[in-house]
C-alpha cells in the first residue's frame, strides 16, 4: 500500500476538507473517495484522478465502487 500525494488530486483534495495531512493511505483515500462522492460527482476528474480511481476500486473495492450518495 502506498500513499497518496493529495495536492495532485484537486477533487480528492476537495473532499478531505477534515485532513491536513499531504498525503494519504490508498485504502483510506478509497473509503474517502466512497464516503464523500456526492460532494465531487459532477467535478470533471482530470485524467490523472480517473486513472487512481480505477486502481484503487480495482485493489480496494475489488471491482466495485459503492458511493454512499448517489
Amino acid at each position: 500500500m502506498q500513499n497518496i500525494q493529495v495536492n495532485r488530486y484537486p477533487a480528492l483534495n476537495k473532499i478531505l476538507w477534515d485532513y491536513q495531512g499531504k498525503t494519504i493511505p490508498e485504502d483510506e483515500a478509497f473509503k474517502i473517495y466512497e464516503r464523500r462522492w456526492c460532494f465531487i460527482k459532477d467535478v470533471k476528474l482530470a485524467a490523472n484522478e480517473k486513472k487512481l480511481i480505477h486502481k484503487l476500486i480495482k485493489e480496494y473495492g475489488n471491482g466495485y465502487f459503492l458511493p454512499a450518495c448517489v
